[in-house]
């Protein structure tokens, strides 16, 4: 069950961000289902028993394998799909607490989230 309610936060938000970039209506919804796509690979590779890295390399791979379907079959270009899609994989949340790590001068804590955040935006 948390794991849908992720897979529908992570919905909303790419929502949100495809609004922010003024995605067209004709193009929104598919947009939307692209943030949907690569939390869904995200979280099923995480739950395999695989790291940050591979998690996010492989919902990254998905977004951006279904942007160029997206983008062949909607004649549209593929960063349409592509960014707002990829929007739910960004590290923000391990970054936030190496940073705040840093400000409490808690160097365990950095280091952990630090290379959490690293391997996220790398893979």
């Amino acid at each position: 069950m948390q794991e849908l309610i992720q897979i529908f936060c992570a919905t909303l938000g790419t929502l949100g961000f495809a609004l922010l970039f003024r995605v067209r209506r004709e193009h929104l919804l598919f947009a939307t289902l692209g943030g949907a796509l690569s939390w869904t690979a995200y979280l099923a590779v995480g739950f395999a028993g695989a790291g940050v890295f591979l998690s996010s390399l492989t919902g990254g791979a998905a977004v951006c394998l279904g942007s160029e379907m997206m983008a062949r079959w909607r004649k549209a270009p593929a960063n349409v799909y592509l960014i707002p899609g990829i929007v739910p994989l960004l590290p923000g949340s391990a970054l936030y607490y190496a940073m705040e790590a840093v400000v409490n001068e808690d160097t365990e804590v950095f280091t952990a989230k630090g290379i959490e955040a690293l391997l996220g935006a790398v893979g």
